[in-house]
This record gives C-alpha cells, structure tokens and sequence, in this order.
C-alpha cells in the first residue's frame, strides 16, 4: 500500500521540453514504472526508474492545444535507466536531477549531434557528465 501512496505523489514525470521548430517538440521524462507486460511485444516489463524522450507536433485550437504523436521516430523511445524491487523516490530523485543537469546535452545526443546511446545511459545512470567529441564533429 505505501508503495503505491509513494508512487501517486511522484512528482510530474516531463523534465524538460524543447521547441525543434515550426510545431514540433521534444520531452524528456523520467519515471517510476511498476513492470508488468510490454504491449509493444508482450514482454515483460521490469519495475524501475525509466527515461523516455516523446517527440510530438503542437498545435492551438479553439479547443485547446492538440499534441499529435508518430511512433518509430530517431530519438523517440524509453529505457531503463536503474532496475528497482520496491519505489524509491531517491532513485527517481537522482535521475530526474541528472536529465535537468544535462537536458541540452542529452537533447543533443537524441538528435545525432554528439554521443552515443552508451553516453546516454551512461549520463543517466550518473558514471559520466559529458560525451567526447569527435574531430569531424568539432569541424
């Protein structure tokens, strides 16, 4: 029961959005997932800290704002960021605070600008705080 109390006051799971331009956004977010069953592939999902980058087109109506979602775009997807048994709002904590650290960074590594997706999870799981630049990218 406290877990799922622990899990229904996380705080919102969007870190951080960028404007890619015209209508077009990225955001990255960080969460706890309980697990159970993939429906992509009907894998089984494990509980723990995840991070996902949605990449969307926003646009105004007399209704609202409308948000359109494609699948299968470069740099859409999530991972697991730390595998966990039971919540822990530390874990989430932590990993939320490194994508607000380094939110320009990890945008650039999701548009093909810098890194790998070795840098990615490596900047996630806190063992590194930069991506080294190759010489035709510093060119």
């Amino acid at each position: 029961m406290a877990q799922t109390k622990a899990a229904a006051k996380a705080p919102t799971r969007t870190i951080h959005t960028r404007h890619l331009g015209e209508t077009r956004y990225r955001d990255l977010n960080v969460y706890y997932d309980k697990g159970g069953m993939n429906y992509w592939d009907y894998s089984q999902k494990p509980k723990g800290i995840y991070f996902a980058s949605e990449l969307y087109q926003r646009s105004s109506t007399s209704a609202g704002v409308i948000r359109t979602w494609s699948t299968g775009q470069k740099g859409d997807g999530y991972l697991l960021v730390t595998e966990l048994e039971n919540y822990s709002a530390k874990a989430l904590r932590l990993v939320q605070e490194r994508v607000r650290a380094h939110a320009d960074l990890l945008h650039d590594i999701l548009d093909g600008r810098c890194g790998t997706l070795a840098d990615l999870k490596a900047i996630l799981a806190g063992t590194t705080t930069s991506v080294a630049v190759s010489s035709q990218e510093a060119a």
